[in-house]
């Protein structure tokens, strides 16, 4: 009877917790996902830019055809300059709505807006920055993999062998005694 209540308790719990971390899990997703999109937005930016756009242009550009994650982010960009705000301010919300991975991205184009400063080697090395990045959570999520994997075996697997190789040999003593 005990067993049946905290079965029960337990099967509430999860149906209240199970949302919470499905949308936690979303969440988490979606920021690293717009993170590992960072090179690709700099690699973007360096052809739109290098091929002769202006920096407007580059940002209705990526806000069309560039990763998912970004795109909302630059048409929030588009939208702050054609309200009227000046376009550091506009571009300076970047940061805001993408993450602080996105920092060093909006000083240069910050830079590139206020002083006319060169973009195109300062955003080579931010997109090698962030595929060296990627490769480093890569690889720590692949070493991780062995560890997550190991209470769904051992809960799986631990029971078959008590029982298809255990219990028979306990049985089998237990006959002849």
């Amino acid at each position: 009877m005990i067993a049946f209540g905290l079965l029960g308790l337990m099967l509430v719990g999860g149906a209240v917790l199970a949302p919470r971390w499905r949308r936690r899990r979303a969440e988490q997703r979606h920021r690293q996902a717009t993170d590992d999109a960072l090179a690709e937005v700099a690699d973007l930016l360096i052809v739109v830019l290098g091929a002769g756009s202006s920096l407007v242009e580059s940002m209705h550009w990526i806000a069309e055809r560039g990763p998912e994650e970004t795109r909302p982010a630059f048409v929030s960009v588009i939208e702050r300059a054609d309200a009227g705000r000046p376009l550091t301010i506009a571009v300076g919300g970047l940061a805001d709505d993408l993450g602080l991975h996105y920092r060093p991205l909006v000083s240069a184009l910050v830079a590139t807006i206020r002083d006319g400063a060169p973009t195109s080697s300062l955003l080579l090395r931010l997109g090698d920055e962030a595929r060296v990045v990627r490769h480093r959570q890569s690889e720590r999520r692949a070493r991780s993999l062995p560890v997550q994997m190991l209470f769904p075996l051992v809960c799986c697997s631990f029971p078959a062998v008590i029982l298809g190789a255990v219990v028979p040999l306990v049985l089998v003593a237990l006959g002849r005694l």
